[in-house]
């Protein structure tokens, strides 16, 4: 009977994706024009900015990584069709990798199916459509999982690296490839097995070299030390937008802010409110955002614990109810259809097979999945998710203890010094399918298994 289940959600999700990709599209968010600029610059040496994004240098405000798969897109035509092809198809392996990290603790056939249930996550049919970074986010993530499975420490750390250009929040994985490795050769030393091992010293030395090499192009792009120009604007919005923070009146970075943006404004607001006016008397986006960062640190020091303690409530936030698809941005006949241009050799909003019925079935299925985030996800993380990271937490089994910790880490990162964003979890779904569906095979193996 499950066989059978199987061959049937097997056949819906190669027709869901096939249908995807045959006649859905690409489509631009904002992300997506900075993501694209950084490739075109890449390609011309010329950065383009659009208002109000005024930047006289490139933005690393976003990673790399990216932009560079953008670029190499773009050496063909209709670049659209690869970039989806791509985008569905890093979430198709993570799919598989998830299946084959699901039979370290299940038989095969239920492994199949948290693989599949894992493939129907409804905001994949979101974001494989997007044109941002999101989608192969989620194959490294996934791929590192199975890696760590495999205990293959050298193909972590470079991972790790590359992850991190992918998206910068996804240094907790790098960070936590090089706690392996120090505890791995801690362990070498006290048993003189050191020697054996240099493989993992070299992948150390290329991981580093990597995350290093960016360091000092971004320097030289727009004269930041450090993997992005905007940390400290990023700051401006956790400190400020959402803990509503304040420096000292008489705090010199925040009497040169006002004298910028102006005296008496609502200061409260995300940074890209305050960025045109401080660029534009400041002379660059690095500037304006370390004035931003400077501004955060002196309100960040007026009530450190109101920050500290709000990290619980954000966590929470950012599991609860998701507004992300609750936007004209996703629909057809809302945004989308506005901003259906051409930048470079990507096309947006043109799929291989064009039919108008397709577009209400697009709106149909944005409109249920932004129904399922608000209301149905929320009730799955209390029921489901929480319990099943406090599970992992005190299991013996390290590996999944460790995808415990990961998952908090990631989380509580971009709570930390950016904005406890609900879209901001899409990227570690993996990690929720998984960590869920351990704690299910687990609690019901006991429960059968007692008398």
């Amino acid at each position: 009977m499950l066989s059978k289940l199987i061959k049937i959600l097997l056949v819906l999700v190669v027709f869901i994706y096939l249908f995807h990709f045959l006649f859905f599209w690409i489509f631009e968010s904002t992300d997506s024009f900075f993501y694209w600029t950084f490739a075109n610059f890449i390609k011309t040496g010329t950065y383009i900015t659009a208002y109000p994004y005024n930047y006289t240098v490139p933005s690393t405000m976003e990673p790399p990584l990216f932009s560079l798969f953008l670029f190499l897109a773009q050496l063909v035509p209709r670049a659209d069709i690869v970039i989806h092809f791509v985008q569905l198809g890093s979430i198709l392996l993570s799919g598989y990798l998830v299946f084959r990290i699901s039979e370290s603790f299940v038989r095969k056939e239920i492994a199949k199916l948290i693989g599949i249930i894992f493939l129907l996550v409804p905001a994949h049919m979101i974001y494989t459509g997007n044109l941002v970074a999101e989608p192969i986010a989620v194959f490294f993530i996934t791929l590192y999982l199975y890696l760590l499975k495999r205990g293959s420490l050298k193909y972590l750390l470079i991972l790790g690296a590359i992850m991190t250009l992918q998206r910068y929040n996804l240094i907790i994985f790098y960070g936590f490839s090089l706690f392996i490795f120090i505890r791995s050769k801690i362990k070498d030393q006290r048993s003189k097995t050191h020697i054996k091992n240099q493989k993992d010293i070299i992948a150390l030395v290329i991981s580093m070299i990597i995350l290093i090499s960016w360091v000092f192009v971004n320097h030289q792009l727009n004269g930041s030390w450090g993997l992005s120009n905007s940390e400290g604007k990023h700051l401006y919005n956790r400190i400020l937008h959402f803990d509503k923070l304040i420096p000292p009146s008489q705090n010199p970075d925040f009497i040169d802010f006002k004298k910028i943006v102006g005296e008496d404004k609502d200061y409260f607001l995300p940074w890209w409110y305050y960025e045109p006016a401080l660029i534009t008397a400041l002379g660059s986006e690095r500037e304006a955002s370390n004035l931003m960062g400077k501004v955060a640190w002196a309100a960040f020091w007026t009530n450190p614990m109101k920050y500290l303690t709000n990290n619980v409530s954000y966590f929470i936030f950012a599991h609860g109810s998701n507004p992300t698809y609750h936007d004209g941005l996703y629909l057809w006949n809302g945004n989308m259809s506005k901003n259906c241009r051409s930048l470079g050799t990507i096309e947006f909003c043109q799929p291989i097979i064009k039919n108008e019925t397709v577009f209400k079935i697009w709106d149909n299925m944005v409109e249920k999945i932004d129904s399922f985030y608000l209301y149905i996800s929320p009730i799955l993380n209390y029921l489901l998710l929480y319990p099943s990271i406090v599970y992992a937490l005190y299991q013996k089994n390290t590996l999944f203890r460790s995808f415990a910790l990961l998952y908090l880490a990631s989380v509580m990162l971009f709570i930390l010094v950016e904005a406890p964003l609900p879209r901001y979890t899409y990227v570690l779904t993996p990690m929720q399918v998984i960590l869920t569906a351990f704690m299910i095979v687990r609690v019901k193996g006991y429960v059968q298994n007692t008398p």
